[in-house]
């Protein structure tokens, strides 16, 4: 079956349809599944053109297109259907779903528009348009639909107001979010997903406190709710604490079935929780089953395509690229990129910059990887970019960029991305400042290896296939220092700062030209939210915890050696 096969399931009453009309679709399914695909759309065509009773043989029509993957003519269909119907409203969503999942997000969008433009009091309609306005970051949009949709009647307001809260975390207005959410509770005190929300807030702003008594608020209501164990093995600090925890979590695994997202969470906080206690090959059995599940998730990492993208970088992107004077180099706008493997300290680097007073932190935003897309949705392809294009990418980079943060002249942007687009950025930027942050690399392979990363990250569930990754990072970080003046970045070591904070510490201030600032040495007492997987470990004061941690779990995967 094709990916969309699923975007056409509409109830249907098959009693109301004459049996003619029933034969007839049921033998077009049965050409198609003999491979005759244009006998069975030209059934389809005939019996639309003799009959009155159109929807459901447009819907087979459609559903025939989907499996065929003929999306245009499928889309055709769709629209009559939206057309013809006493209520649309399912055929715009597929509308939606269908041009979306083919790359056509502007259009998609449109046809939802189009629809509330129709129909501008249907509660459907303009929720579905929030939701979608929401997916591409059109937040504005999204909270004036989702506000109507209440006001119109929309039959789940708790859902409704959730992801308006979502969209104020999204655009750090956590004062909002929280009195959204409270708002909820106040109807609905047990509703576990706005709970959970939450709950999720108060632990990225560091209130430990009340983060950890939402969370064991919601294992009040469900005793088995695999996330909430989840995120408070993550915040557990003592061995006392995970001793508990461990007991619960196994608990709950022997009483209940997980789905298997669940099941990867809960083997991941086994994982971290045995670490604490210092049960090494217990902690690595969970990892590897936690990964396990992960990798049945995630498409195959391939070193070879990998290997080819480094290749191309490094060719696509040159010196006399990075020197050209294409933009405005007197331009004072600097933002500082933070860029470097994962778990390799680019948090912790940002968490002691963002205490510097002249500094904000505006985190993994993705301005800049959107903006560019608009152009050459492949990155490599932005060496031919001209001057009107970069303009425009730089243009709209700032205007998001002052959007969002308060002070934007001197600003943390650590978006991972950013790490394959440094000379670009350059061009763009000429006064940008680049920080590599750089770790030992078994150390740094097991730390990515031990999170729950976003599946996306298909070499991190594979020690083998993170230490390649992390070797073509090294090819890329040592192009871009032969291409870069010594004034452009500085490579900052995790073990070095760590271990010499304060003569690291000067380095970078003196590097990005900031005075000395006491409050940098106090990062980890603030109040500001964390949404990486760091969001505990850069609220403690600066140790050595991680440093060869490698060799606890040396005899327990097979792995590990280099």
């Amino acid at each position: 079956m094709s990916k969309f096969s699923h975007l056409l399931e509409v109830s249907t009453d098959m009693a109301s349809i004459p049996d003619f009309i029933i034969e007839k679709i049921n033998k077009a399914y049965q050409l198609h599944a003999l491979e005759r695909h244009a006998e069975a759309v030209d059934l389809l065509n005939n019996t639309l053109a003799t009959t009155s009773i159109k929807e459901p043989v447009l819907r087979a029509l459609v559903q025939l297109c989907i499996e065929s993957k003929n999306i245009e003519t499928a889309i055709t269909g769709l629209e009559q259907l939206a057309s013809i119907a006493s209520s649309p409203t399912v055929y715009i969503r597929n509308l939606y779903s269908l041009c979306y999942s083919n790359g056509q997000k502007a259009r998609a969008i449109n046809y939802l528009r189009r629809y509330v433009s129709d129909k501008p009091t249907d509660p459907e309609g303009l929720y579905n348009l929030a939701d979608g306005c929401r997916r591409e970051r059109l937040f504005d949009e999204a909270l004036q639909h989702y506000s109507l949709a209440i006001e119109c009647g929309f039959s789940d307001t708790s859902l409704a107001k959730l992801n308006m809260a979502d969209i104020q975390q999204q655009i750090n207005r956590e004062s909002e979010a929280i009195i959204i959410l409270t708002e909820i509770l106040d109807r609905e005190p047990t509703y576990l997903p706005a709970l959970f929300n939450l709950a999720s807030l108060y632990d990225e702003s560091a209130d430990k406190e009340r983060a950890n008594e939402l969370y064991q608020k919601i294992l009040a209501i469900q005793p088995d709710h695999a996330l909430a164990m989840s995120r408070l093995a993550t915040m557990s600090g003592n061995t006392i604490e995970s001793e508990r925890l461990i007991l619960k979590i196994k608990s709950a695994l022997s009483a209940n079935e997980y789905t298997p997202e669940e099941l990867e969470s809960l083997y991941f906080a086994l994982g971290k929780l045995n670490d604490d206690c210092k049960r090494y090959e217990q902690a690595a059995q969970y990892y590897v089953l936690g990964n396990e599940l992960q990798i049945e998730k995630s498409l195959p990492y391939n070193p070879l395509e990998q290997e080819k993208l480094t290749q191309d970088i490094c060719s696509a992107f040159d010196s006399l690229l990075v020197r050209s004077k294409d933009m405005d180099s007197e331009d004072a706008f600097s933002p500082i990129f933070i860029c470097g493997m994962f778990r390799s300290g680019s948090t912790l680097v940002e968490q002691i910059l963002s205490a510097h007073p002249e500094v904000e932190s505006a985190g993994e935003i993705d301005f800049l990887k959107k903006a560019v897309e608009k152009f050459c949705p492949n990155f490599q392809e932005a060496i031919n970019l001209n001057e009107e294009s970069l303009i425009s990418i730089s243009q709209e980079y700032k205007k998001n960029v002052i959007s969002y943060l308060s002070n934007p002249l001197f600003f943390t942007d650590k978006n991972p991305v950013n790490f394959t687009l440094v000379a670009l950025i350059k061009r763009l930027f000429p006064q940008a400042k680049f920080i590599f942050t750089q770790r030992e690399r078994l150390d740094n392979c097991l730390s990515v290896y031990f999170q729950q990363l976003d599946n996306t990250l298909n070499y991190a569930s594979s020690l083998i296939d993170t230490k390649h990754y992390y070797d073509e990072q090294m090819k890329l970080l040592n192009h871009w220092q032969s291409i870069l003046s010594n004034d452009d970045y500085l490579i900052l070591n995790y073990e070095s700062l760590v271990t010499n904070f304060d003569t690291e510490l000067m380095k970078l201030l003196k590097f990005l030209g900031l005075q000395w600032s006491d409050s940098c040495l106090a990062f980890y007492g603030q109040k500001k939210r964390i949404k990486t997987a760091s969001i505990w470990q850069v609220r403690q004061p600066m140790n050595t915890n991680s440093i060869l941690r490698w060799q606890n779990y040396k005899p327990y995967l097979k792995d590990l050696d280099d």
